[in-house]
Order: structure tokens, then C-alpha cells, then sequence
């Protein structure tokens, strides 16, 4: 099986089980985690994948996806709680030591963090 089919098959299954048509795309075009963002990681391959039969495909199960779900309504993916955050490297490497010196990892310091802060600023 060819990567363009493989693909397809991923996208259609993804397709299968998504709450919203954001949810389809954001799993399709994820900067990150997409599925052709992973299978065509450079800007020259998505170009080539965009002209395949198999890509004209997914975007036939995203309309549908938009059509099922409404545009409007479909239009809020479901939330999954990741988000990239970029900070300079000295800030990171503080943070980093400051969770080792804890014994935490550096996700758990930072959602510590995160959370005394709203907690702080909604007296809760």
C-alpha cells in the first residue's frame, strides 16, 4: 500500500469517530500531530500529496464531516487540554531545573503553576 492510501484509510477512520469536522481537521492538518502533516513532512511533499486522487478524497470526507455536523456548529473542536506554549531557553531551563529539584515532571510544575496562578487571580 502506497503512503497516499495509507493515509486515506487513517483519515477515513478518523473520519469515523470524530465529534466535530474541527476535530477531522485539526487530526488531518495538525501542525504537529496531523496525519499528513506526520506522513508528508516537508512543505515540497504536502504540495505533491494536494494533487492525488487520495487527497481530493479526504477533502470530500471533510465536506461531508461539515455537512453532518453543521459548519457552525462543527466549527468548535472537541478540546483535548495540549497546547504548545514557546518560551525563551532560559525561562525553560529554570522551569526544568525547578521540576527536577521537586521530583515533578515539568508538564506537572507548570499545570502547578497554572493552576495557584487562576486560582490567585479568581479567589478560588
Amino acid at each position: 500500500m502506497k503512503n497516499a492510501d495509507r493515509v486515506l484509510q487513517q483519515a477515513k477512520k478518523a473520519a469515523a469517530t470524530v465529534e466535530t469536522w474541527a476535530d477531522l481537521s485539526n487530526a488531518l492538518f495538525d501542525p504537529v500531530q496531523g496525519i499528513i502533516t506526520r506522513a508528508y513532512p516537508t512543505r515540497a511533499d504536502r504540495e505533491a500529496f494536494v494533487k492525488t486522487e487520495q487527497y481530493q478524497k479526504i477533502r470530500k470526507l471533510l465536506a461531508h464531516a461539515m455537512e453532518t455536523h453543521g459548519l457552525v456548529e462543527g466549527a468548535t473542536p472537541h478540546k483535548s487540554g495540549r497546547f504548545v506554549v514557546r518560551v525563551p531557553r532560559s525561562l525553560h531551563a529554570a522551569l526544568e531545573r525547578e521540576a527536577e529539584n521537586e521530583g515533578v515532571s515539568l508538564n506537572q510544575l507548570v499545570v502547578a503553576k497554572l493552576a495557584a496562578q487562576l486560582s490567585t487571580l479568581t479567589g478560588r
